[in-house]
């Protein structure tokens, strides 16, 4: 598939014991209709058959995406993991996708468009919907009827609604801020503190941008 010249996007699956969603979360990211894609991949010690579902996906991920790396070994927890991750992204913009978790097929292309557009902002941010335990799919979730613009005053006082599985940020921003802190659980919101302690925004868009699906296993529950 040919790639174009707009910016690269580091795209990174951390997955742990997600062995029944994986390859649909893999799949939601072959088919983006944006072209400059990376996917970085790592297995986080999964203990159920994660990795030989990804395995199944690998040449399909060759072909479609400018790089691709994928990496399993024993569980570190999440920011080691997204910490990792980075040494492997080289894109201008980067997300994350919880390996349970889908995104819409124009997500990636609107969020660039945005982001291009609008240079003093950090990153990019829009609703969801819910995927329940029987893949049926609900009602928007947090919904957001207009266009909202978050500072470091919101964040630090929690004041903003900010879904992190639709989020695109500049890389350039993490590396600034030196990664994601393993020592904060909410690895999140302390990203989005540092990022907007720089003097950027966050905003959030109308646009649904993900489908976040509720199971037993969600990290959240």
């Amino acid at each position: 598939m040919e790639k174009n010249n707009r910016p690269l996007v580091s795209i990174v699956i951390p997955c742990y014991n997600h062995e029944q969603f994986v390859q649909d979360c893999i799949q939601s990211v072959i088919d983006q209709t944006y072209q400059n894609i990376e996917l970085i991949i790592i297995d986080d010690g999964s203990k159920d058959h994660s990795v030989e579902r990804i395995q199944k996906m690998v040449l399909k991920c060759e072909e479609r995406f400018k790089n691709f790396e994928f990496r399993y070994r024993s569980n570190r927890g999440l920011c080691a993991t997204l910490n990792e991750s980075l040494n492997f992204c080289s894109g201008e913009f980067f997300s994350v996708l919880a390996s349970d978790d889908l995104i819409v097929k124009d997500k990636i292309e609107r969020q660039v468009n945005f982001l291009q557009n609008n240079p003093r902002s950090g990153g990019v941010f829009g609703n969801v919907q819910l995927i329940k335990n029987n893949d049926s799919i609900s009602t928007l979730a947090k919904k957001n009827s207009r266009f909202k613009k978050f500072n470091f005053d919101d964040v630090i006082n929690h004041n903003f609604k900010l879904l992190a599985p639709t989020q695109l940020l500049r890389l350039e921003l993490i590396h600034r801020v030196k990664g994601f802190n393993e020592n904060i659980i909410l690895e999140d919101w302390y990203m989005w503190l540092k990022i907007t302690e720089l003097g950027y925004s966050l905003d959030m868009l109308s646009d649904t941008f993900a489908f976040y699906r509720r199971h037993n296993g969600n990290m959240s529950g």
